[in-house]
C-alpha cells in the first residue's frame, strides 16, 4: 500500500513533527533578528559600587537689590511757549524727593521752530543722582522763573521716578500756558547696589 492509500489519521504524527520543527525554526529566526536589530530588551548592567548621592543644590533665587542708584541727566528742553513774543530769560530748579538736584541758571529761550529744542550748555549742571529702594516712587519737581522786565512769571511741573523704568517727559507750565510752557526730557540710568 502506498502513502496515498493510507488514511489521514495514520499520517498525523508525521505532520505534527514537521509542524513542531517549523515553529522551532521560526522562533529561532525571530529571536536572532531581534538580537541583531537591537529590538531585544536588554537588562541594564549591574550598578557599580554605590556612591553616596550628592546633596541636592537648590538654585539661588536672583537677588533683589536692596536699593538703586539712579542717575538723572537732562537731555533737552522742548520750548512750547517761552511766554513773550521774543526770547525770554528763564531759570529752572530741579529737585527729587524734596532735595535739590541742580539749578539751570538764567538763559534766553525762544519758541520758534528752529530754536525750540534746547540742550544744556556744557557749563550748566544738568545731572543728579538719587537713591531708591525697589518699588519706591520719588517725585521729581521742576520750578521755573522768568526774569522779564515787566512781569515775573513762574512755572512748575512734576513727574514720578521709579528705578525700574525711565522717567517720562516732565511738562513744566505756568498758570496760563501762554506765559510759559516747557517739556523736560531726561535720560535715566539705574544701577543696582
Amino acid at each position: 500500500m502506498s502513502d496515498d492509500d493510507k488514511r489521514w489519521y495514520t499520517r498525523v504524527p508525521a505532520i505534527s513533527i514537521a509542524l513542531v520543527a517549523f515553529l522551532v525554526a521560526l522562533t529561532t529566526l525571530i529571536n536572532n533578528v531581534r538580537e541583531i536589530g537591537g529590538l531585544k530588551d536588554k537588562t541594564p548592567p549591574a550598578p557599580a559600587a554605590a556612591t553616596p548621592a550628592a546633596p541636592a543644590v537648590k538654585p539661588e533665587a536672583p537677588k533683589v537689590p536692596s536699593r538703586y542708584s539712579v542717575l538723572l541727566t537732562l537731555e533737552k528742553i522742548e520750548v512750547i511757549n517761552d511766554g513773550t513774543s521774543g526770547s525770554t530769560s528763564w531759570s529752572f530748579d530741579v529737585s527729587a524727593g524734596g532735595q535739590d538736584l541742580f539749578e539751570l541758571p538764567a538763559r534766553d529761550y525762544l519758541d520758534t521752530e528752529e530754536s525750540r529744542n534746547v540742550t544744556p550748555r556744557t557749563s550748566d549742571p544738568s545731572m543728579g543722582r538719587v537713591i531708591l529702594v525697589p518699588g519706591q516712587e520719588m517725585l521729581i519737581k521742576i520750578s521755573g522763573r522768568s526774569s522779564g522786565l515787566i512781569s515775573k512769571t513762574s512755572a512748575s511741573g512734576t513727574a514720578t521716578l521709579v528705578a525700574e523704568r525711565a522717567l517720562a517727559p516732565v511738562r513744566v507750565v505756568a498758570a496760563d500756558p501762554r506765559d510759559g510752557e516747557f517739556v523736560f526730557h531726561f535720560a535715566t540710568v539705574a544701577t543696582a547696589q
